[in-house]
């Protein structure tokens, strides 16, 4: 094999490695974006949380607790310091944040007033939802049980806390509004923000089934299962307590309220850690195919040269070795042979 065919054979190898490379460096990459995706939607809902509390306890006219609310946008500031550039939230966030701080917190605010001040941000506050999910590339996740999974954490799941704390506020506002002429339209306001509760967590449901149907990990059936039934009771339980022909107090609604967050929360925290579990594991799988590209390239270079390197060897050994000049020379040289210029002419030895 001559070193023209050598070389000629491993342009193709060099190329097929090469494609192979730039593909698995593509996953990567997609793969890392996925996972600051969760770590921004995972703050996310340390903000849902404090936001939808701040704003039921400003509609009831308690006190708001500014400290948790603050704590929550500090630590989400800090990850979109990181993660705001690649993720192109910077200016959404930034709105968010001003937002946030100039809610009204003062008990003596009209409820109404209030709960429109907040509905604002938690508006802002779900855009945002989908720009992280869009700009980390977790919408565009080709797996079936991690595309569901995203789908929960990053639109169900937050639209469902907001829908709790909303129904619950209009509620508490109707049960002030006292007019004998508003109670038709109090009472189609309930139903309409009853069913905005409902809605997301039956989607919710029926996406979480799809994601542990479609999966392949054994664990993730019996850590989320039990948590959305736990979620599902909490949201039948809150839209349960209110009826027609009563309207309960703040103080009656608060129980079932709690009980929504804390489950959503615990859910929450679920799902996003399943789906960075599953994201790692194709970080890892990705890894273990470079592992082989580059054994298969060593191998196929080493297969590739070495008959080339083998038939070199064995022409240098059939080669003659080289002595320098013959002994005969060596005696046709000598001064014995050589007349000396001392000795007369026609001088007998």
């Amino acid at each position: 094999m001559g070193p023209l065919l050598v070389f000629a054979l491993l342009i193709p190898i060099g190329v097929l490695f090469a494609q192979a490379w730039q593909g698995q460096s593509s996953r990567m990459s997609f793969a890392a974006s996925e996972r600051h995706g969760i770590e921004y939607l995972t703050t996310l809902s340390q903000v849902t949380t404090a936001l939808t509390d701040a704003q039921s306890a400003a509609v009831a006219g308690r006190a708001v607790d500014r400290t948790a609310l603050a704590r929550a946008v500090d630590t989400a500031s800090a990850v979109d310091n990181r993660l705001g550039d690649e993720l192109r939230t910077r200016e959404r966030w930034s709105g968010l944040r001003v937002k946030i701080e100039a809610l009204p917190t003062a008990t003596t605010t009209d409820p109404e007033t209030v709960y429109s001040a907040y509905s604002e941000a938690t508006d802002l506050l779900l855009a945002l939802y989908a720009k992280v999910r869009e700009n980390s590339q977790l919408l565009q996740d080709p797996e079936g049980d991690t595309y569901f999974l995203q789908d929960g954490a990053s639109e169900e799941l937050p639209e469902a806390v907001v829908a709790a704390g909303r129904f619950v506020d209009i509620v508490v506002i109707q049960t002030k509004d006292q007019h004998q002429d508003h109670r038709e339209e109090a009472a189609a306001s309930i139903a309409a923000a009853r069913q905005g509760l409902l809605d997301p967590a039956s989607d919710l449901a029926d996406g979480l089934q799809n994601a542990v149907d479609s999966t392949q990990s054994r664990t993730m059936g019996g850590n989320l299962l039990s948590r959305l039934d736990r979620f599902r009771r909490s949201m039948d339980t809150l839209a349960a307590s209110v009826s027609d022909q009563t309207l309960p107090s703040a103080d009656k609604l608060a129980a079932p309220r709690t009980e929504v967050q804390t489950a959503a929360s615990d859910l929450s925290t679920t799902i996003l850690a399943e789906l960075d579990v599953l994201i790692e594991q194709r970080q890892d799988g990705v890894w273990t195919e470079r592992l082989i590209s580059i054994g298969t390239l060593v191998i196929a270079v080493l297969g590739t040269c070495l008959p080339l390197l083998l038939a070199l060897s064995r022409r240098r050994r059939r080669r003659p070795p080289f002595h320098g000049p013959s002994h005969a020379s060596h005696v046709a040289a000598t001064p014995d042979t050589v007349p000396s210029q001392w000795e007369p002419a026609g001088a007998a030895r």
